[in-house]
């Protein structure tokens, strides 16, 4: 345990010297907070609204809120302000700055909002694991009075969302917040991108509770949110889960309708961030779960309705996960090196 302790007070002293400016608050007497093997670090994406009840929630289950985290300006899906320290490009948006936190090990767990790829994106441009559910966290704040309209012009609410890089965090989080939503059920259809490779294929074949059926997906990321509402909500109907392979998010282009409404030439380009499916999971009042593959700044999207059962979808997820890549985790995870020659305020 004084082990876990020490390593909980560098990754304050990380959120304190925030190096990639991802940080707006750190309360450093969380370290008090963590007395068992049970308790986390939470960030908590800077929002308009309170979240007071539901982080009181948290935080007596283990999960401690640790900073207050940047966020893209006017919920834009690029933050000009912050990097992918991978990539050197725009951080996805908008809960840029919570997923920059758990990527770096400043956090354990990020809460964020999602209206239209908000959470799922940022996650999936640094390999990280993304939850989003509409149903999360209503008994504690009513979202709906927060019902927005986004810069193509359609309406939404919002949904709270999880990132972490440990999928059994989200699952544990899940069985916290949604407790409901998780029991035994028949066989379920599954859809699944034809993108993924034969060894994935070969791993979701071994699961006896889904039928699986492979689809090859035209380019969601030409198509407008309109259209790919309307076939998401007809895959819905047909599919207790679909899986669609997701990205490279922000790597090739700018993902973010401000930039891309001009003409055919910045929407091309808006194109070439990747974001497909990503865009329009939560206007569908759908639930999304992004878990990295091999490649950078790729995801398999999995979507269900929200009234379905979840166990499904993380049964699917563990066979599709990818583990964070050992250089990645060397490089940027280690608290220790940002460290190595003291620290100057």
């Amino acid at each position: 345990m004084h082990e876990r302790v020490q390593k909980y007070a560098l990754k304050t002293s990380l959120g304190m010297l925030n190096p990639s400016g991802s940080v707006v608050t750190v309360y450093p007497n969380a370290i008090k907070q963590i007395n068992t093997l049970n308790d986390y670090y939470l960030g908590v994406k800077q929002v308009s609204f309170m979240l007071t009840d539901f982080l009181t929630f948290l935080s007596s289950n283990g999960f401690h809120q640790h900073t207050l985290d940047k966020a893209s300006f006017s919920g834009r899906g690029i933050d000009l302000d912050l990097k992918n320290p991978i990539t050197g490009r725009f951080m996805s948006g908008s809960s840029s700055g919570t997923a920059l936190n758990v990527f770096l090990g400043i956090n354990d767990v990020g809460l964020g909002t999602d209206g239209g790829g908000s959470v799922l994106a940022p996650a999936s441009a640094l390999n990280l694991v993304g939850f989003i559910h509409p149903d999360l966290g209503n008994q504690f704040v009513d979202l709906s009075v927060n019902r927005k309209t986004s810069t193509d012009n359609i309406s939404f609410t919002p949904s709270l969302g999880f990132i972490s890089k440990k999928l059994s965090l989200i699952e544990q989080l899940c069985h916290l917040c949604l407790p409901q939503m998780f029991k035994q059920t028949p066989k379920r259809r599954v859809v699944v991108d034809n993108r993924i490779d034969v060894k994935m294929r070969q791993e979701l074949s071994n699961i006896s509770t889904i039928e699986c059926m492979y689809k090859t997906f035209e380019d969601a990321t030409t198509f407008s949110r309109e259209t790919l509402i309307q076939q998401l909500q007809a895959m819905l109907i047909d599919f207790d889960v679909i899986v669609v392979k997701e990205g490279p998010i922000d790597l090739f282009g700018i993902g973010d309708t401000v930039f891309g409404h001009f003409d055919e030439r910045t929407m091309g380009i808006q194109q070439q961030a990747g974001k497909g499916y990503i865009r329009v999971v939560n206007m569908c009042q759908a639930v999304g779960l992004v878990v990295p593959s091999s490649e950078l700044a790729t995801s398999y999207l999995l979507i269900c309705k929200k009234e379905n059962n979840l166990e499904p979808l993380f049964t699917l997820a563990k066979a599709l996960l990818c583990k964070m890549d050992p250089l990645i985790e060397t490089y940027f995870a280690d608290s220790q090196k940002y460290f190595e020659h003291g620290y100057q305020s």
